[in-house]
Order: C-alpha cells, then structure tokens, then sequence
C-alpha cells in the first residue's frame, strides 16, 4: 500500500468516500486539550502496541501536531499494508482550516 498527503479540507471527503478512521498520534494530554470530532487517540510513541489494531481493509487518516510525526507513522503504517493518509500541517492547519470556514 502506500501513504498519501492530504489539506485539511480533505478530510471530510476522504472521510465519507473510504470509511476512514481518523487517528491523532499525538500524546493523550495534548488529544484531551482538543482533537478532530471523531478522532481515536493513539500516541506514536505506543505505535508498536497499536499498529495491528485496525483492519487493514479500512483506510486511516493520521495527524499530529504540524503534520511530521503522522508522517512517520503513515509511513511505517503503509509499510505494512494500510492505506493512510496525513494530514499536511497537523492540528494546526485543521485547527486554522476549521476556524476561518466558521466565521
């Protein structure tokens, strides 16, 4: 399989057409303060314990903080099988994306 980059505005589309779980690899403290709706909190650092969680049929979306840790995971992820996508920019772009189409 292999990982792909997506904008924020994305998210949602990918979403819908794939069924995707949306995962944030930050830690838990960082996920409790604010997280995607919808989001399952699995930290990189336990990534070893939670890489096998999910059926490998169901596409994954991944961010973290600006976007490099999600992608190290999509990559390890991609290597065994998933179809992943990141999120370019992490929370921070989502965070942005969400608050200027709020307004």
């Amino acid at each position: 399989m292999a990982f792909y980059t997506i904008h924020p505005r994305e998210i949602s589309d990918v979403m819908f057409r794939n069924k995707a779980i949306i995962i944030d690899v930050r830690e838990r403290e960082p996920y409790r303060d604010y997280h995607y709706r919808g989001a399952v909190n699995c930290p990189y650092e336990e990534m070893d314990r939670w890489l096998h969680r999910f059926p490998k049929r169901r596409t994954l979306i991944l961010y973290c903080e600006y976007g490099s840790t999600s992608l190290l995971a999509a990559r390890k992820l991609s290597r065994e099988g998933y179809e992943v996508y990141t999120v370019v920019g992490g929370i921070q772009a989502i965070r942005s994306y969400l608050d200027l189409n709020e307004s």
